[in-house]
């Protein structure tokens, strides 16, 4: 039976293995599908799809999609996208030089809090990706303010509503899904049981889930990490009674949890995929 993890970062955002050395890390794993899905950028796809076809494993052009609804952040996955389709590129190019100037926010924040650090050193820790909080976090490490990069996501650093966080402009979660609908994709609701570094888990709405599924969501990420057994059963009884496909992905960042813990069915991976074009 093929593994198929659907849920996967490279250093093309923040992920800690090139997009070569994910396949690879995929193939020793004995995962045959990975899709990656870096925040809003497919930089790191065109790498992992040649090294995949060198090694036999099958890459999907992903993306994780950051948007948000009222305050609340909706992380929207996209399968099979065109990384060069035009409205994609003009939708992260924008997100890129929002997140920059976030970062550069966040570091004149931190500087006033009395952390001594700068973009330079931030940017360092981004090595040309996109540039994030964890890159700030990890800045934040080396600089021996914090011991890992969690604990720089906290009140009193950047954690959300911390005292260095800076909010950015983020699309609507239906927007989010034309752009990737325009792009080719199927676009599916990353671990909807939980928003990261919010502390205790905060499930979507499932009001929500049901706008965005009359707005062309394909599917649902349910065997995720960050889920419970009784949130994954809760999630999957969602996506049966919308018609949504439930989806399966690691996370993986290159540390913690391994590649291929949480997974896609070949039979739900076929649903998928069937959903492109349309």
């Amino acid at each position: 039976m093929s593994l198929i993890d659907l849920h996967t970062h490279t250093t093309a955002s923040d992920g800690m293995l090139a997009p070569d050395e994910l396949v690879r890390h995929a193939r020793e794993r004995g995962v045959d599908v990975i899709a990656v899905t870096d925040h809003d950028t497919v930089a790191g796809v065109a790498d992992a799809a040649e090294a995949g076809d060198a090694v036999g494993v099958r890459v999907v052009a992903g993306i994780e999609l950051s948007t948000a609804r009222e305050g609340r952040n909706v992380h929207m996955l996209g399968y099979f996208v065109r990384p060069d389709a035009a409205a994609l590129a003009a939708e992260l190019e924008q997100m890129r030089a929002e997140r920059e100037d976030r970062a550069r926010r966040m570091v004149e924040r931190l500087n006033e809090l009395g952390y001594e650090l700068t973009f330079s050193e931030v940017q360092t820790q981004a090595t040309g990706a996109v540039v994030a909080r964890p890159h700030i976090a990890r800045a934040l490490v080396v600089r021996g303010y914090v011991g890992d990069v969690s604990a720089a996501f906290s009140p009193e650093l950047i954690g959300d509503g911390g005292l260095a966080q800076v909010d950015r402009r983020l699309p609507d979660p239906v927007a989010g899904i034309a752009t990737i609908r325009a792009a080719g994709g199927v676009a599916v609701v990353a671990h909807p049981g939980t928003l990261h570094h919010a502390g205790d888990p905060v499930a979507l709405p499932e009001e929500l889930i049901e706008e965005l599924a009359a707005n062309g969501l394909g599917g649902l990420e349910v065997d995720h990490p960050d889920h419970g057994e009784a949130a994954r059963e809760r999630w999957a009884e969602v996506a049966d009674r919308l018609g949504l496909v439930a989806t399966g992905g690691s996370d993986f960042h290159g540390r913690g949890l391994r590649l291929g813990t949480c997974t896609t069915s070949p039979d739900a991976f076929e649903c998928l995929e069937s959903l492109v074009g349309r």
